[in-house]
């Protein structure tokens, strides 16, 4: 009773601004999503929540003796619906293949459906479907043509541990290399009372036609800077190039910032209960 008693006479003394709680408390759990290329390729299942709004933007750096280049990535998404995110991206960058000249230009631009088909359960891991969309790119690093993809994703929680595995498809142009199949499994796990999570995946890209898999490793941290703020850290390698002698090592950074937009966000007011 006493411990009751105190939840309430706090919820007392903060008033009205007890109401700005939930929009803080939510924006602090950003560093657990587990985000396309924020800093790896597996996703988790779960949508950004219903009218955030999200900007994210990055860099992935290949280091390696063989190809090297650069590619940002620009992105805008908002939870348009409940369960449901929807994306638009831009990449382009610059590429300088096995030192045959330096090349540039825009290599698509996006966009994405990410629906929460269901929450997880006991039994259960949470489900999402993602669908990609993408136009053919400009310059010596763009798409010939344009590419649809679709992704199915679970995410199960053990404990602090979050287990991910996505398969899906990908329908390209024989120039872009073809069709391909794609899948991956990761993790994150939140370091301590840091607001920072670890993360790290092994992720496969299998041409239906003639070709080798692409297989990458990955490892990397998501640490919240501010309330609204994410930083993302990570380190790739292609698994597949080793036997050539090239580890083709990336470096990827950036950054996201949740944002809402004022009128589309609606707070509930707070009940300012009595003591009995």
């Amino acid at each position: 009773m006493r411990a009751a008693a105190r939840v309430v006479a706090l919820g007392i003394a903060l008033g009205p601004g007890a109401a700005a709680l939930p929009g803080t408390v939510a924006a602090q759990e950003d560093f657990r999503a587990a985000e396309l290329d924020r800093p790896i390729h597996v996703e988790d299942a779960h949508p950004i929540k219903f009218r955030e709004w999200e900007f994210q933007s990055g860099v992935r750096g290949s280091l390696g003796e063989g190809d090297r280049g650069l590619l940002g990535l620009l992105e805008f998404k908002t939870g348009l619906f409940r369960n449901g995110q929807v994306g638009v991206e831009i990449e382009g960058g610059i590429e300088r293949p096995d030192g045959d000249g330096t090349g540039g230009g825009i290599e698509a631009a996006s966009v994405h459906l990410l629906y929460g088909v269901a929450r997880e359960t006991v039994s259960l891991p949470a489900l999402g479907l993602r669908l990609d969309a993408s136009t053919p790119g400009a310059g010596a690093i763009g798409h010939d043509a344009s590419q649809f993809g679709a992704t199915g994703i679970a995410t199960r929680s053990l404990g602090r541990l979050r287990l991910h595995a996505n398969g899906g498809y990908r329908i390209a142009g024989a120039a872009d290399g073809g069709d391909y199949w794609r899948f991956g499994i990761g993790a994150d796990y939140p370091l301590g009372l840091f607001s920072r999570a670890i993360l790290a995946d092994l992720y496969v890209e299998a041409p239906v036609s003639a070709g080798r898999a692409r297989v990458w490793a990955e490892i990397g941290t998501r640490l919240q800077v501010s309330n609204w703020s994410v930083l993302d850290l990570g380190l790739a390698t292609r698994l597949d190039e080793w036997d050539e002698g090239n580890a083709n090592i990336e470096i990827v950074v950036g950054v996201s910032r949740a944002f809402g937009i004022p009128g589309l966000l609606r707070v509930p007011p707070y009940p300012n209960p009595t003591i009995p």
